[in-house]
């Protein structure tokens, strides 16, 4: 994954309270649209541990249900004043152009990308799948593998899937599931013959053995997993529908003071380029390169082309 966007953030910037005059909440809710201790509260307790010894209290509050609905709902009836924060994430954006919620982007004001997961496709240690060939074979199978991902039909994982099946010529049957966890257990019970996963979620398992990475569905190589090959490699497209990046990125409601907002966006973005942040980001393989801005605001955009673009193939 590029990290040019990182390194020039890490040059320019440094912890600096006062690089605004706008006052900034003492304490800040922040809406965690998952159950505590995925991949994506994790970010948010991460960020706490960084902002409080430096004046600012983060109150991370789980608020599952609907995919990211009931947070994100709650967050744009919140006041636009600094004081109630949320993650949304691929998710958000997939209900959004769906139609499946009553949200819109614009009812959000974006400040500052906290991560992007790479796709990986991973097997369990007893899968006769041993690498991206046997993949790519048993997809060319009658019939195809099982694959299962977080989410239901038209979400992110299985319209990445989709698309990976299509590249290769080949069929599979997916399996949705409430979170990568249940998608794990049953990669490694044997009951399920493909998984697609973000690092994050399960690199406990790929440590310990009980998960094997076979390919990556990214443009290039991760360095914390250099011996897995991408699928580019075998003359595959990563993104055949357009970028639909795994990210997560803080938000306010919409309607936020200018200047509270520039406040926000560089307490945030100085946290997830601090060194303990960019650590964590190395050791479980995603990017932090704190987006921000009309640059943020157009991966955004684009992603949700991509995904609206994939989800009416998906429905040809």
């Amino acid at each position: 994954m590029q990290r040019r966007h990182l390194l020039a953030g890490l040059g320019a910037t440094a912890f600096a309270r006062g690089a605004s005059a706008q006052p900034l909440p003492p304490e800040i809710r922040l809406l965690v649209p998952f159950a505590a201790g995925g991949a994506t509260d994790l970010l948010a307790r991460r960020l706490q541990v960084i902002l409080e010894p430096r004046g600012t209290k983060l109150l991370v509050e789980n608020l599952t249900g609907g995919g990211s609905m009931v947070a994100m709902n709650r967050l744009v009836q919140s006041r636009p004043d600094g004081r109630t924060l949320g993650l949304a994430s691929h998710g958000l954006i997939a209900q959004i152009a769906a139609a499946e919620i009553p949200l819109r982007l614009d009812q959000f004001q974006p400040l500052v990308r906290v991560a992007v997961d790479p796709s990986v496709m991973v097997v369990g240690a007893r899968s006769p799948i041993r690498d991206m060939a046997g993949m790519l074979a048993a997809l060319r199978t009658g019939g195809g593998p099982t694959i299962g991902a977080a989410g239901p039909l038209g979400t992110v994982g299985h319209l990445r899937v989709m698309g990976l099946a299509q590249e290769a010529r080949g069929e599979f049957t997916y399996v949705g599931y409430p979170g990568a966890a249940r998608v794990a257990n049953e990669l490694i019970g044997g009951h399920l013959d493909l998984g697609l996963v973000k690092p994050n979620d399960v690199f406990g398992q790929i440590r310990s053995g009980e998960l094997r990475v076979i390919a990556i569905l990214e443009d290039e190589r991760l360095p914390q997993m250099p011996d897995v090959p991408t699928i580019r490699e075998a003359s595959l497209a990563s993104y055949p529908y357009g970028r639909m990046q795994l990210m997560t990125y803080a938000v306010a409601p919409a309607g936020l003071p200018p200047a509270l907002g520039e406040a926000l966006t560089t307490l945030l973005r100085e946290a997830v380029l601090s060194a303990p942040f960019q650590a964590k980001a190395n050791e479980d393989a995603y990017l932090a390169d704190g987006l921000s801005g009309e640059a943020l605001q157009d991966a955004i955009a684009r992603s949700f082309e991509a995904i609206r673009t994939a989800q009416a193939r998906a429905r040809v």
